[in-house]
């Protein structure tokens, strides 16, 4: 799954550096909506939720927001895919809270590896990339993880969630390549 979300078309487009303000806008306002619903579960969960820190050190919706303000003047304008709202209500109301690190170790460990690769090849000051302390973030994302059917069963939910929002990028944009022809 992870191989499939990192071959998909608007993959490529953010490694190759090719990537349109516009499109990456789009992107960023989807994560931004995924980031907050898992913030916000964890949140509500309180001081002993399975998050790596209890301080935001690790938190990207405010980072991503941030990205998102400096490339768009009205964020809330963009649309939310019908991917992204399926997310974001299963986060919210329907996974299991023992299987939401799932998402923690998806996400944000990818932001720390991957997210570093594409950092400087995406619009914008990149905020979304820059962590304190990420070898710690790391270590303790890492140390948290489950090596069970259940926990393995989530993360490949993640990705499955990522690879739905990256073919929503690509028939959008391309929907809007065959209108300018």
């Amino acid at each position: 799954n992870h191989r499939n979300a990192e071959r998909s078309w608007f993959a490529r487009r953010m490694f190759s550096g090719q990537i349109s303000n516009e499109e990456y806008a789009m992107y960023l306002r989807q994560q931004y909506e995924c980031y907050e619903a898992l913030e916000n579960k964890f949140d509500s969960l309180g001081p002993d939720s399975l998050y790596p820190f209890p301080d935001s050190r690790i938190k990207r919706a405010k980072n991503i927001y941030t990205d998102l303000s400096e490339l768009c003047d009205t964020p809330e304008s963009l649309s939310v895919f019908e991917s992204t709202k399926s997310y974001t209500n299963y986060i919210l109301n329907e996974c299991p809270d023992s299987l939401l690190y799932a998402h923690v170790y998806v996400r944000y460990l990818g932001d720390l590896k991957g997210g570093q690769m594409i950092a400087s090849r995406v619009p914008g000051s990149g905020e979304y990339y820059k962590f304190e302390s990420p070898d710690e973030l790391e270590i303790a994302i890492r140390k948290s993880l489950r090596d069970d059917d259940d926990f393995v069963d989530e993360c490949k939910k993640c990705f499955d969630s990522a690879i739905m929002l990256f073919e929503d990028l690509r028939s959008c944009f391309e929907a809007e390549v065959s209108v300018n022809k």
